[in-house]
């Protein structure tokens, strides 16, 4: 086998992890939600004030295509537009759903997903939020790998953070079924995506997603996984017990067959192919972990 290649970029991939481990409450069933579909091309929900449309339009990025659009409207008015993805499909998809994140105000969240399609496929997250001023913005959560993620108010404190995992874990030391990934939360504040990944009201939820992750621990050390050790030294540092994790990595490696693999230099971690250098597996991890900002 030829030297194996650590993608380091944050890049959004194909497929998708689980998110339904216990890391904190459901969704409330009571949700307004609505997601296209052939039998649904357009949509609209309303709770608290707010009403969201969903339809399918011609996409300004690429014009042959469709893309799903979101129209909020407060009060009779449209007080807000956003476009979605195309995803080159024939099936109408998008998905809207009203929750509240933030409770500073006094209307709830429009969030909105829709789908890129293809081999590297990802959702597009959004969230339509008014002001302290009344006035909506839309606020660009990004890209995120499969479904995405979702909004759970995971500390019980009124506001929902958004739930996925890190999408720079996948693929990077081993084949995408093979990764593990750390759970990755943000909040959606003043118009902003913040990381609140390692505030302690969060450990409960950590602890979760850890113990989902360790069902996997015991064959990835008979059959050394060094895509399943990235993640879960990562999810263990940010509960404080980095050291430990790492010492049970190493164990089991002294018996793994390490080809190497390629990685950027810490202060280029998007580096050119002849900046490349290869190491050593741990190496070539600690080196990941604190270009990721985990070390």
């Amino acid at each position: 086998m030829g030297v194996k290649r650590v993608v380091l970029a944050s890049a959004i991939v194909a497929g998708s992890l689980s998110l339904a481990v216990a890391a904190g409450p459901a969704r409330a069933a009571e949700a307004a939600r609505a997601e296209l579909s052939d039998s649904l091309p357009a949509a609209e929900i309303s709770e608290n004030g707010v009403t969201a449309r969903i339809a399918m339009v011609a996409s300004t990025e690429s014009p042959s295509m469709s893309a799903p659009m979101l129209e909020v409207v407060v009060d009779g008015a449209t007080v807000l537009r956003i476009e979605g993805v195309a995803s080159g499909w024939d099936t109408p998809q998008g998905t809207i759903e009203i929750v509240e994140i933030n409770p500073a105000n006094d209307t709830p969240e429009v969030v909105f997903t829709s789908f890129s399609g293809g081999a590297h496929c990802c959702t597009q997250v959004h969230v339509a939020s008014a002001g302290k001023d009344g006035k909506w913005a839309d606020v660009d959560v990004g890209f995120f790998d499969g479904e995405g993620g979702s909004f759970v108010d995971l500390d019980g404190d009124g506001e929902a953070e958004f739930r996925t995992y890190d999408n720079a874990f996948l693929y990077a030391f081993d084949c995408y079924a093979c990764s593990s990934a750390p759970l990755s939360l943000f909040a959606v504040t003043g118009g902003k995506v913040v990381d609140v990944s390692r505030k302690p009201a969060f450990e409960q939820a950590h602890r979760a997603w850890l113990a989902d992750m360790e069902r996997r621990l015991p064959e990835a050390t008979r059959d050394f996984s060094p895509g399943f050790f990235t993640g879960w030294i990562a999810e263990k540092a940010i509960l404080g017990e980095g050291y430990e994790a790492w010492e049970t990595m190493m164990k089991a490696y002294r018996g793994y067959a390490d080809e190497g693999f390629e990685s950027c230099p810490e202060t280029r971690p998007d580096c050119e192919e002849n900046e490349k250098r290869t190491l050593a597996y741990p190496d070539a991890l600690k080196m990941f972990l604190k270009q990721q900002g985990y070390l």
